[in-house]
């Protein structure tokens, strides 16, 4: 008979079950977050004024809003 290790039988189907499971719970959809336009009105009039006292590039602006 062979060795079925420390599980015993039907060891390695749980640890499959296992990490099927957790597989799953990692992959479940999260839902996505929902940018309110007065949210990206404020997130813009930020990055204009981050730009403008230099702390961001104007390629870094462009970047995010170009």
């Amino acid at each position: 008979m062979p060795d079925l290790g420390p599980m015993g039988r039907g060891g390695a189907r749980r640890r499959t079950r296992r990490r099927m499971t957790a597989m799953n719970e990692m992959t479940k959809e999260q839902p996505e977050e929902v940018v309110q336009p007065e949210s990206s009105d404020k997130l813009e009039k930020l990055a204009k004024l981050l730009r403008d006292k230099g702390v961001i590039t104007e390629e870094e602006y462009n970047l995010l809003f170009g």
